[in-house]
């Protein structure tokens, strides 16, 4: 039964689920995006090596100390240089994103969501239902082209302070879905069964009966003494 089935099942008979560990994994999509990223980052790293040597080319015509800059080996050297460097970093790069990728896991637990990260140093944090403020859905210009989203979680601490997400369930497809899933669990475990006060007819009967006993005992003292006013007039 998927997420969404479960949902539309929850919503018409009106009742919450039972609080159950769920497992969430990000997409490969997600490992696309680093991926894409990384290539922008390339890209704009040589396009600025590029613009620095037209730059200094530029200069020597005006000053003769850059005239070397003018020179296509020394131009052609930078350039190689550049690229060799990014050959060795790239790879390297490429592995350590698809390492932090593959052992990120997510769990929502009956009362809390742990977010669990890293390679070398794996940090697991827990965000219990009881801290949590808000819960939103986020979707960025790379998340629209790979058709995943991220759900930020608020909690009380130091982000919800300063308005910034304590964690993030990133690469999920069905970012929408889970959400609503986490808010369920949520609902379920802040409810709690309206208690009405309670009526003063529901006391017992022999507490009720005493007190109309003393009151009775009271109105027939009064009497008296009425009665004994008047007949010693």
């Amino acid at each position: 039964m998927t997420i969404q089935t479960q949902i539309t099942l929850i919503k018409g008979d009106g009742t919450y689920p039972p609080p159950k560990t769920r497992r969430i994994y990000p997409t490969n999509s997600l490992l696309w995006k680093y991926y894409l990223k990384s290539f922008i980052i390339w890209s704009a790293a040589m396009g600025a090596i590029i613009l620095i040597i037209m730059f200094f080319n530029f200069v020597a015509d005006f000053d003769n100390e850059f005239v070397f800059f003018r020179d296509p080996e020394f131009q052609l050297l930078i350039l190689t240089v550049a690229f060799v460097c990014s050959l060795i970093v790239m790879p390297v790069v490429l592995v350590l994103l698809t390492l932090y990728v593959r052992n990120m896991e997510f769990i929502v637990h009956g009362d809390e969501v742990i977010v669990k990260k890293g390679i070398i140093n794996k940090t697991v944090k827990y965000c219990p239902f009881r801290t949590i403020t808000n819960i939103s859905t986020h979707v960025g210009v790379f998340d629209r082209l790979f058709k995943i989203g991220c759900i930020n979680i608020q909690t009380a601490g130091s982000g919800g302070m300063t308005g910034a997400p304590e964690e993030k369930l990133e690469g999920l497809k069905v970012y929408s879905e889970i959400r609503e899933y986490i808010v369920l669990q949520l609902r379920y475990f802040t409810h709690t069964p309206t208690v009405l006060p309670k009526h003063d007819l529901d006391e017992p009967k022999g507490l009720f009966q005493k007190n109309i006993l003393t009151e009775l005992k009271e109105i027939k003292k009064e009497f008296t003494k009425i009665k004994r006013s008047d007949i010693n007039e």
